[in-house]
This record gives structure tokens, sequence and C-alpha cells, in this order.
């Protein structure tokens, strides 16, 4: 376990008791403060979608942890969504950010941009098999009618102002309640590396199948690994949870351990049926006897399991 851990991971979280000190370390999400990584991310999702036979034209999405800028479901929305949930526990996106990038991502499906690959954010899943802009999902028909001039301003226009009830873009900072969104309204519910780092996941999953209709889908993809926290990728299983909770301070929210067969149980458990699961696997860093004593019986699948990407279906 010391060999594996890292001081400032540890300085940092001791530091939040000390709050002059803990806000020096408040900081940016990272990631979609690109107008390209946003839009690589969500056609990866719709892409995926069309690939497993899902719908790959949902009206209603859901986005949970937009971080830097609302960019994600900006492109959703200008690719041809009619309204776009934004939900999170801090408030990172501000509108002159987010306009900077929508009108970027405007250019960007003007011109049928193929979609940016690995060679350009080499840490972005999931990988797919050619990165061409997805002219059989995105049609010209659709592609005419989602960038209608008129269409862009109503957009861009959300924007700029307070978001009301019938906004088509909704930021509703914190969420933490279930019944922020009606029942059944949403056709799809999407997060990049944001799963990670949700406490109580079975809340949010059975909020998920709520909020979704009936053949509703998700798509996240979940990052496993310690997030810089430890010498190893998956050293953060290496950590006792009085370790882990010096590191995590008195933060809203850091990782949740939580490995790759916790959430498909609890996917299955909220009545979701998985149609896809794409796993990314690395050498286990730590050998299984420096494991954290609840870590100890934990497969050797999740021990490798760095990354996933999972679609599913509410039945």
């Amino acid at each position: 376990m010391y060999m594996n851990l890292r001081i400032k991971p540890l300085l940092r979280g001791l530091s939040t008791y000390i709050p002059w000190i803990g806000q020096r370390f408040v900081r940016t999400t990272g990631g979609t403060d690109s107008a390209r990584y946003c839009y690589s991310v969500w056609l990866r999702h719709l892409v995926m979608a069309g690939k497993n036979g899902l719908n790959p034209c949902p009206k209603t999405v859901a986005e949970l942890g937009p971080g830097d800028s609302l960019g994600i479901g900006l492109a959703a929305l200008i690719s041809g969504c009619e309204r776009y949930y934004a939900f999170d526990v801090v408030a990172y996106a501000d509108p002159e950010r987010n306009l900077q990038i929508f009108d970027e991502l405007v250019t960007l499906f003007k011109n049928k941009t193929d979609i940016p690959d690995q060679r350009e954010f080499p840490l972005v899943k999931p990988y797919l098999d050619h990165y061409d802009f997805p002219s059989h999902l995105l049609t010209d028909d659709r592609l005419e009618q989602a960038l209608i001039p008129s269409r862009l301003k109503n957009i861009r226009e959300a924007v700029c102002r307070s978001p009301h009830s019938d906004s088509i873009l909704q930021y509703r900072i914190p969420w933490y309640d279930t019944n922020v969104l009606e029942k059944a309204s949403v056709d799809l519910v999407y997060s990049q590396a944001v799963l990670e780092h949700v406490e109580d996941l079975k809340r949010v999953y059975r909020a998920m199948y709520l909020w979704l209709k009936p053949g509703g889908i998700m798509s996240h993809v979940i990052d496993f690994s310690c997030h810089g926290l430890a010498n190893h990728w998956n050293g953060h299983w290496g950590y006792s949870d009085f370790i882990w909770s010096l590191i995590k301070g008195k933060r809203l929210y850091l990782i949740n351990r939580e490995p790759h067969s916790v959430h498909l149980s609890l996917l299955k458990q909220a009545g979701f049926r998985i149609v896809c699961d794409l796993k990314n696997q690395s050498q286990s860093g730590l050998e299984r006897q420096r494991l954290a004593s609840r870590f100890q019986k934990i497969s050797d699948d999740d021990l490798e399991t760095e990354t996933a990407f999972i679609q599913a279906v509410k039945i």
C-alpha cells in the first residue's frame, strides 16, 4: 500500500479540512472545453447506438456531469435533438464558453467533419471501426433540417438566457432528486467518464430508469482507473478505507472505486437490458495480496478492466 501511495493526492484531501487552503484546489474538469472533443464524444455515442440497433435519432437527451461546458449536449441539439437536460453537482459551465463552443460546433457539422479519432484524443472512448462523418445517420435531409438558421438561432439564444421550464436547454445545479425530470420523458441518457464519480450509484441508475421512456437508451463511458490518485492505474483498490477517507477529504465527490461488475449488477437491478459492454483491459498494477481487504475478492476481470463503454435499454 505505501509504495503505491501518492503524497500529493493525500495532501490535497487533507487540505480540504482547512477552507482557505482547500479552495486553492478547486479546478476545472477538463475535456468539454474543446468543441472538437465534444463533437467527437457525441458522434461516438450516436454511431455506437446505430451500430447496436438502437435509436440514433433521440429527440430528448439528458447528460450527467457535462463539466466545463455543455458542448456535448449542444452537439446533440445541433445534430437534430429537440431538448437537452444537463445535470451536475457544481456549475462549471458558463454562457461565454458555451457560446464559443456552440459556434465552433456549428462549423464542424456544416462541414461534415470526420470524427476526431484516437490520434487527436487518445484517451477518449469508445474506439470506432472508422471515423468518417456518419452520413448514414446524419443524412443530408436530417442535417438540412437541423441546420436551418432560425433553428440554430433559437439554440444560441437558449444558451444565452437563463433556462426556464419551456427552454430547449435545461442546466440544473445541483441535482440530487429523481423528480428533477418528468418520468418517461427522455429518449437517451448519456455520460462520459462520470459514473465513476457518483457516490450513490444505485439511486442514480434508478433515476435514469425512471427518466427514460420505455425502450429508451442509456449510453455511458466509465473509467475505473485511479485518476492519478495512486502510482498504479488501479492502485486505488490498494488503499484501505481509512487512507481513502483522507485522500477524499471533504470534497463533494472524487471516485467511488466501484468496479465494472458492480455497475452491470446495478443496471440489471434497475431494469435495464445491456446491449453493449465494450471493455478496455490493462494488466493489473497490483498483485492480489496488495489489495485492500474490501477488494480482496474482486474478480480478475474487474481487476483488469480499466474502462468500459456500456449501452443499455429500458425494458
